[in-house]
């Protein structure tokens, strides 16, 4: 991706174009799926940034709303480029429940009708559908992970 685009993007959200920043935006916008803080620190671990500026650059890009995190009943935090949803607010993710790895899914459509008494967050259309399972590598290897 180019670090025009990234940096401009960057810049009509309000933030600056740090080099951190442009390297963790960049790496999400390329990565398959939704990375741990810990994938990307050590994705970018010759960088000349700290885990902790690593970390603080994604929440900034979260509030910027260029960057999701999701967390699928595991307690890490997942990152991924806000502009894959599909112009969705949410999409599915599958979790191996062996390995952890996590892969995004086609966008489904899921509709909330008016239910009385129905979680605010729900009609608001802010909810997470994930799926569990073990991934084919794990499935051929007995579920060791």
């Amino acid at each position: 991706m180019s670090n025009d685009i990234l940096r401009k993007d960057l810049q009509d959200s309000g933030l600056r174009a740090t080099g951190a920043r442009l390297a963790v935006l960049g790496l999400l916008r390329e990565a398959p799926s939704p990375l741990s803080h810990g994938e990307i620190a050590q994705t970018l671990e010759d960088s000349p940034w700290s885990r902790a500026t690593l970390y603080r650059n994604l929440i900034d890009l979260e509030k910027a709303g260029l960057v999701r995190r999701t967390q699928l009943g595991e307690p890490v935090w997942r990152f991924e480029d806000a502009a894959k949803e599909h112009g969705v607010r949410s999409h599915p993710h599958f979790l191996c429940s062996s390995c952890g790895k996590m892969v995004c899914l086609p966008v489904i459509e899921l509709g909330v009708g008016p239910v009385k008494g129905i979680n605010r967050a729900l009609s608001q259309g802010r909810y997470e559908i994930q799926l569990r399972g073990q991934c084919d590598s794990c499935s051929s290897r007995g579920g060791k992970g």
